[in-house]
């Protein structure tokens, strides 16, 4: 027998659709009822890793190549160094200047569900809650995609100690991808050198594993991982907590982080960018007996600085990430 609150709300929420205006938009929530699952889906991770800023047009820039939202960005500039003279010198010019680049806007959107309105009416479930909940983790999981494709491009090829074929290495003087080994406390202290390698010498304040490699870490005994730790861990697994002075970031996206890796991440301010113009939205249309929603948004984010990321795979042959 349909549950009547049930069934209540989801005839008021269809009815309550008819209005003048044809499209109604809300943001994405959740709220959903008992019903089975299936598999199990997360949040976006990438928010978690730079937190997302909303902008408005009056902060975008106007470009003559491109019709497209656009802010343009000014970056640090780089100066050189002081230098010792003999008395009676004056010094060397350098002009005042500092680059700049653009951080460009995309849409990212579900699919549009459609059903007819005499259908919905007979789920013992809030139907639209549901699809709410899933549409909104489909569209996260696609800015995680987006994210790691940017992330993957500012590491650079594994273990690749060439300057010409390893643009990072060039750039910055450090590898952003190796490999170290089996996980124990030397490999894991390793790993935690790759940004401070770098010529911009900075400290991860973020690891970002997934939900099968975190078991590697629990795995750690007394002598590896130290103390009471290992204990508590192997007691009650690994909430994401603060270890080594980092941020670990679990996720369960292993197509996205794959297993036996870790990325490593500087605070947001060296990061790059996040900006949401539009964030997550619902729309939903009722015409006729036909009910349909989808959900979309429109942002614009970076892996600008090189510098400020590293990926460590914990097999294969050890690799220093200076040459």
């Amino acid at each position: 027998m349909l549950n009547p609150q049930i069934q209540a709300e989801n005839e008021t929420m269809l009815h309550g659709l008819t209005s003048d205006d044809s499209m109604v938009q809300k943001t994405a929530a959740n709220g959903v009822n008992d019903y089975l699952r299936l598999q199990a889906r997360e949040d976006g991770f990438a928010r978690r890793v730079q937190p997302p800023i909303g902008v408005t047009p009056t902060d975008l820039d106007r470009q003559v190549d491109t019709v497209k939202p656009v802010i343009v960005k000014d970056v640090e500039p780089n100066t050189p160094s002081a230098y010792s003279v003999p008395f009676g010198n004056v010094p060397l010019n350098h002009y005042i200047d500092a680059p700049r680049y653009r951080v460009m806007f995309d849409r990212i959107m579900s699919h549009r569900y459609i059903a007819d309105v005499a259908n919905l009416l007979t789920y013992d479930m809030d139907i639209r809650q549901i699809f709410n909940d899933l549409m909104l983790k489909d569209v996260l999981g696609e800015e995680d995609r987006k994210y790691m494709v940017a992330v993957n491009a500012a590491v650079g090829p594994q273990n690749d100690t060439n300057p010409l074929t390893n643009p990072r290495l060039a750039e910055i003087g450090a590898l952003g991808n190796v490999t170290v080994g089996a996980m124990d406390r030397t490999t894991l202290s390793h790993a935690m050198k790759g940004l401070a390698s770098t010529t911009r010498h900075l400290s991860p304040s973020a690891g970002l594993i997934n939900n099968v490699t975190i078991w590697d870490v629990v795995a750690l005994d007394r002598i590896q991982i130290g103390g009471d730790l290992a204990e508590d861990m192997f007691k009650n697994g690994f909430a994401e907590m603060k270890v080594m002075n980092l941020n670990w970031l679990i996720t369960i996206k292993t197509d996205l982080v794959p297993n036996d890796v870790i990325y490593y991440f500087a605070p947001p301010k060296f990061l790059g960018d996040f900006y949401t113009f539009e964030d997550v939205t619902v729309s939903t249309k009722h015409e006729n007996f036909l009910f349909e929603m989808f959900c979309y948004e429109m942002l614009g984010a970076t892996v600008k600085n090189r510098g400020a990321v590293a990926r460590v795979q914990f097999n294969g042959s050890f690799q220093d990430w200076t040459v």
